[in-house]
């Protein structure tokens, strides 16, 4: 055995193939790797920051105190609980008048998070008051001062630099005030009739809260006969992704994204050692069968070849994993600068698992896309010394199915998202088998027609083989690319220039006007003022809606926020029916509310207002962006169906760190109005694009380089196929100019017939995975404009300069060789 292993290693160690096979295989252990390691800690990061925000793992609110029950669930499941109290109030500091919203927080508050007070404090004491910038500003407040808060007077301690609790609707984004729930009582502020909100916030561990979510769904109200007036309060029951969903949607999509790069660069690997490992079998043939020849037994040809795949997966593994623990690592830095709080996993219990997922990568490439070509290693028999073997197509269409097979696998165990790989996988062999015999039969009649050009075509087959797996190497990496240019643009679109950071709630019918006037008169971009209106939906077609329907649906259990106008909002579009709202008792519904209830067009919904039911008739379906730091509605109605100051208005602005003094001012013009800043939202953000900007640009790199080895195997596949061609025309009187060109010409052609391919393709898998990520589905020009030139260009080089070596070879030699 060792006098057959050493040679046999000796003249395989030098063998090209064998180092692309080992790069190849590396790189996708790599790609596996830093994701197994950073994916963990980046969900991680999605809950804690979601937590944070929400100071709790789930929050329960209601506009009435909630019920004992719910908290003594709470406590048999050994979660942690606070109660806070929100509710609107009027402060005042000597003559300084501020509307104000107070919130009022126990000791155990926040559960998950710190608040940033300045200066430092973590509890707050009855007595105490803490108030943001703003309403120290307008209350021109000294720490030390003495505040009333109703009927309350409060010591003011602490200024509010960071607040946690969160997005959970206007009142939640930055409350003015905070004060000890022990001193509501003192305040006299919630009286009949007054606007409160009652939270319970809870914390535990996983498994609890999954089980308090299915208790809590068992204690909704059991209605009878469908109707609306039994149901009690408007109690919800969030976590932390239902209400912060303007920063966990990027990392959603950050995390489809991170699987998708494994998945696209976990092909492209395979596909180049698929290739490389056809050409080492190739190589490899003539020495098993001499060896054959001389005596050895396929028992000893196969132990020597598993030892060599052996050393090769061992080596692979441990360099893939020693580069994706790096890769991981860099990928975790960018996510720890916008979660400053997350405890990073770095010890064994993180590195041991991501080895774990490396040899299991490796294992399952090997097994896909090297044994099935290994395999013919096996069975080469000695004849094939003097008569080669060329019938290897149906092996390489089972080749082809095992890989696929083994990549399928090992995507499901690594991200158990198979709707994710099953949809693009299914897309790319479909696609690459109508491009294929589209472009064999393309290439067989040009073949046919017997002009000069079809001189350059000996094997359409092959060639729109070739043409194929370039096109696929270089859609996959455009599609990441594309995909890449499409995320951050959708995102910097949610943050245009001058995006509203403040929100204007609560003006009064009789202050629009002057209000409008004096946005106008500052420059402030704004949105309209909408009227808001609140009402309850209770029935459609003069039907109330199902009892199983008002349970699984929390906007048939609540108050809902009702506007008219003529206009929509800027990011709202319309997918179904007429857009215009022409006529009054018209209204246009948000889509996926329809979806929910089995609203459909020409329904007629039925609204309860306080002075009586609205009817209105269904004519649109709009597409919302919630994420939006614009007003947004589940319902708007036509001019006319209602009155507007019944209500009151709601709108948003943009206004310049400059006009910060001007903001004040209009605050106290309007002191009855509901101010709210969102700009730190605004700021975590922007934070947010920048970081998950440059892990993008990480992931595609990784692809472009994945790419590269494909491209590599396939050219060296092709120069070995050409070795023979260009020594027989040298042989036969032609010069080393004449064949550069011929050759110039055919891998020019091959490059802009791939490029063009490739484009068809990043076009065709950008859609797929566009529905995925809740892209917008769009044509990229400039993937046409660029990619099929640079394939021709790139190609061209190659074969003027890659195959110089074979030019210089003499043809005897090479016929020899």
């Amino acid at each position: 055995m060792n006098s057959l292993f050493k040679p046999f290693l000796q003249q395989n160690i030098r063998n090209q193939s064998l180092w692309l096979l080992l790069c190849a295989l590396s790189l996708a252990i790599c790609a596996t790797t830093a994701l197994k390691f950073s994916n963990a800690q980046v969900q991680q990061a999605v809950r804690l920051q979601a937590a944070q925000m929400l100071a709790g793992d789930l929050s329960l609110t209601d506009q009435s105190p909630i019920q004992p029950k719910y908290l003594d669930q709470a406590q048999q499941l050994q979660l942690a609980h606070s109660n806070v109290t929100v509710f609107g109030t009027m402060a005042r500091n000597n003559q300084q008048f501020v509307m104000v919203t107070a919130k009022a927080i126990d000791a155990n508050y926040p559960l998950r998070g710190q608040l940033g007070i300045t200066p430092n404090h973590t509890k707050i004491q009855k007595g105490e008051l803490w108030l943001s910038p703003r309403a120290q500003d307008l209350l021109q407040a000294k720490l030390g001062d003495e505040i009333n808060i109703a009927d309350a007077k409060l010591k003011f301690t602490g200024v509010i630099q960071r607040d946690l609790n969160q997005e959970m609707g206007f009142s939640g984004f930055s409350p003015s005030v905070i004060l000890s729930a022990q001193d509501i009582a003192q305040t006299h502020a919630i009286q009949t009739g007054s606007r409160i909100e009652y939270r319970l916030l809870l914390a535990g561990t996983a498994q609890a809260i999954g089980q308090y979510q299915q208790w809590f769904k068992k204690q909704q109200p059991k209605l009878k006969n469908g109707t609306n007036n039994e149901i009690q309060g408007n109690l919800q029951l969030r976590n932390a992704e239902q209400g912060n969903t303007r920063l966990l949607k990027p990392l959603k999509n950050l995390d489809v994204f991170l699987q998708l790069g494994n998945l696209v660069t976990l092909l492209l690997c395979g596909i180049a050692i698929a290739l490389a490992s056809r050409r080492f079998v190739a190589q490899s043939q003539d020495q098993i069968a001499l060896l054959r020849c001389l005596g050895a037994k396929r028992a000893q040809i196969l132990t020597i070849s598993l030892f060599l795949m052996l050393g090769l997966m061992v080596v692979s593994t441990l360099l893939g994993w020693g580069i994706g623990l790096g890769l991981g690592a860099v990928l975790l830095h960018f996510i720890v600068q916008f979660v400053p709080n997350l405890v990073v996993h770095s010890g064994v219990d993180s590195i041991f698992p991501a080895l774990g997922t490396a040899f299991l990568t490796s294992a399952a490439v090997l097994l896909g896309f090297i044994a099935p070509n290994l395999y013919q290693l096996f069975r080469v028999p000695p004849i094939r010394v003097i008569r080669p073997d060329t019938t290897t197509r149906k092996r390489y269409f089972f080749s082809a199915c095992i890989g696929m097979l083994c990549l399928v696998g090992l995507s499901f165990v690594l991200t158990r998202n198979l709707g994710l790989t099953f949809s693009l996988l299914a897309a790319i062999t479909l696609i690459g088998s109508v491009f294929f015999v589209a472009l064999w039969l393309l290439l067989r009649w040009l073949k046919q027609r017997q002009n000069r050009f079809s001189a350059y075509l000996r094997l359409p087959a092959q060639t729109a083989a070739y043409i194929t797996i370039l096109a696929l190497a270089v859609s996959l990496m455009a599609v990441l690319w594309v995909l890449k240019t499409d995320l951050l643009t959708r995102w910097q679109q949610q943050l245009p220039a001058n995006t509203p950071n403040q929100f204007v709630y609560g003006l009064a019918p009789t202050d629009k006007p002057a209000f409008e006037q004096q946005l106008i008169q500052y420059k402030w971009a704004h949105t309209p003022l909408y009227p808001n209106i609140r009402a309850r939906l209770v029935a459609k077609n003069d039907q109330p809606f199902s009892a199983q329907l008002v349970q699984q649906n929390n906007s048939l259990r609540r108050e809902l926020n009702l506007t008219q106008s003529v206009h929509y909002p800027a990011d709202n579009k319309i997918i179904a029916g007429r857009a215009q709202l022409l006529h009054a008792g018209e209204v246009s519904v948000e889509d996926k509310t329809a979806q929910a209830l089995g609203i459909h067009l020409g329904d007629q919904l039925t609204f309860q207002l306080p002075e009586g039911d609205l009817k209105a008739k269904v004519v649109n379906f709009r597409k919302v962006t919630w994420e939006s730091f614009s007003p947004n509605f589940f319902f708007i109605f036509a001019p006319e169906s209602m009155d507007d100051n019944a209500g009151s208005y709601l709108g948003s602005f943009y206004v310049p760190p400059q006009d910060n003094a001007k903001l004040l001012s209009l605050i106290e013009m309007y002191n009855t109005t509901v101010f709210i800043d969102i700009a730190n939202i605004l700021d975590q953000v922007k934070a947010l694009l920048h970081i998950l900007a440059q892990v993008i640009s990480i992931l595609a790199i990784l692809v472009a380089i994945s790419g590269f080895l494909v491209l590599l195997a396939c050219l060296n596949i092709l120069m070995d196929e050409r070795k023979y061609e260009v020594a027989l025309l040298r042989a036969l009187g032609s010069s080393q100019q004449q064949i550069k060109r011929m050759f110039s010409i055919e891998f020019g052609f091959i490059g802009l017939c791939a490029g063009m391919l490739a484009c068809l393709f990043a076009e065709a898998m950008g859609m797929v995975v566009a529905l995925k990520l809740d892209l917008s589905m769009q044509l990229h020009a400039s993937i046409w404009l660029v990619l099929p030139v640079f394939m021709m260009l790139l190609c061209l080089i190659i074969a003027r300069f890659r195959f110089r070596a074979i030019y210089q070879i003499s043809p005897m030699i090479a016929l020899k060789s």
